[in-house]
């Protein structure tokens, strides 16, 4: 080989590595986007994760209504990228290959079989930008005339967005304007108030057309019924309440089957209401149950829109004397009841109980635990005023105030709580939980039930 030769062959030898590498990059796929993915198995579930990628740095970001799913780190593979989150307190990890704009996938915890996952990347209006400040505005916006507290549960309002504004407007993703906002809502320090994507995928326009396609919805599944009931023994009757959601054509059904367990359980001396895990939802049900419980109409607790503080010079409802609160209808339902609080003066009294031919006598004791909330705090606390009942397991989650939902842009719903709650005595949930008198185990539900036994001097079941 001549030294001529060898000049031209070292240079490509060398060069052969970075050529290499230079046509793998060129064939690795973009993953950066916003994307809507969706997690089959026996509970499925859908989650908007932002992507984002600067310098071969990824960062992952959770956008949608799902809250449990925090993202702590993402990677590149040489086929999509892998992106770790702490989800219901498991280090979970989505593994996904992409192709264009489509994903697929498997999600996997450890100890737990993997399930398969697989989305698309969002078409840019699907969501509107959160970059600039047009979003961070309007979002600012609502707050100010709409939150329930004109003193923002305590937090220095106008300093925390002259902070957070110029941020906003420096984002260069959605995924960093995304985290200014939620960092604001989160400083107020109050629940129900969240920030999320909502996308709507637009079907493709023909038959015909490539447009990427939504994950497939799960197909119904015949869910296990809301309300639920047991005969413990002569002496005890069990009513489990799983969720206050039901409303609507969902209603009726389990309006039936409460009206069935307090018919079939109605001689017992003491009935225990378990609304371990229930995250609240709307009052329809929650006033069935106090019709169940109560013979006439009670003052059960009031609602205190902006309007009713404003209106009345008030900072906080502490300040309002209960006994000047108008009240509602006792069969008000609950999609009227943000509007009936507004038209009443921004304050209004719900009235629980009455209405049915024959209510249930006997002693009450409630199991409560820390994902107990909303309007299941607000029923548990209400019986426990007004029709004395004990309250056994746990503290709740104090997080009562009644919410409403905005979409602020394009793709973007805000959350924010609409009106405060209080007791009929004034006793207020949000931040505390409802008055636990018997703590105990709230997994041991052989020991939660021993405990409501006692306390209502009955045999164990």
């Amino acid at each position: 080989m001549t030294p001529s030769l060898c000049r031209y062959l070292i240079p490509a030898f060398l060069l052969a590595p970075m050529l290499a590498t230079a046509a793998q990059a060129q064939t690795r796929p973009t993953v950066a986007g916003n994307w809507l993915v969706r997690v089959q198995g026996a509970q499925p579930f859908s989650v908007v994760l932002s992507v984002d990628e600067h310098g071969g740095v990824l960062t992952p970001h959770a956008m949608s209504r799902v809250q449990t799913i925090v993202p702590t780190s993402a990677a590149r593979t040489d086929s999509g990228f892998v992106a770790r989150a702490t989800a219901w307190e498991r280090e979970n990890t989505l593994d996904v290959a992409v192709r264009g704009d489509s994903l697929r996938g498997t999600w996997s915890a450890a100890g737990q079989p993997s399930l398969a996952a697989s989305g698309i990347r969002l078409p840019r209006e699907t969501l509107a930008p959160l970059t600039g400040t047009a979003v961070f505005d309007s979002v600012v916006g609502v707050l100010q005339r709409h939150f329930y507290d004109p003193a923002y549960n305590g937090a220095d309002w106008p300093r925390l967005v002259a902070q957070a504004r110029p941020r906003a407007a420096a984002a260069r993703t959605d995924a960093e304007a995304f985290a200014v906002i939620t960092g604001l809502l989160r400083a107020i320090g109050t629940s129900h108030l969240n920030f999320n994507a909502v996308p709507r995928v637009p079907r493709p326009a023909s038959a015909n057309a490539q447009a990427p396609r939504a994950p497939a919805a799960p197909a119904p599944s015949s869910a296990a019924p809301v309300v639920s009931w047991q005969t413990l023994s002569p002496s005890m009757g069990y009513l489990r309440i799983t969720s206050f959601e039901p409303s609507g054509e969902a209603l009726p059904p389990e309006v039936v089957r409460m009206d069935s367990a307090f018919a079939e359980m109605a001689g017992l001396p003491a009935i225990v209401i378990d609304l371990r895990g229930n995250e609240g939802g709307s009052v329809d049900l929650a006033y069935r149950l106090g019709q169940h419980l109560l013979a006439a109409p009670v003052a059960a607790g009031y609602l205190v829109v902006r309007r009713g503080f404003d209106s009345r010079g008030l900072r906080t409802a502490a300040a309002l004397d209960p006994a000047t609160v108008p009240a509602l209808p006792a069969d008000l339902p609950g999609a009227l009841l943000a509007d009936s609080v507004e038209a009443a003066g921004g304050a209004g009294m719900l009235m629980m109980g009455g209405g049915l031919a024959r209510t249930y006598g006997g002693r009450i004791a409630i199991l409560i635990d820390g994902n107990t909330g909303s309007a299941a705090e607000a029923t548990a606390a209400m019986l426990r005023e007004t029709r004395g009942a004990v309250t056994v397991g746990a503290r709740t989650e104090g997080a009562m105030l009644s919410a409403a939902d905005v979409m602020v842009a394009p793709g973007w719903r805000l959350r924010y709580p609409a009106m405060d709650f209080r007791t009929a005595a004034g006793v207020r949930v949000e931040g505390d939980g409802v008055i636990l008198d018997v703590p105990a185990d709230p997994a041991d539900r052989a020991a939660l039930l021993r405990a409501a036994a006692d306390t209502l001097r009955l045999p164990a079941p």
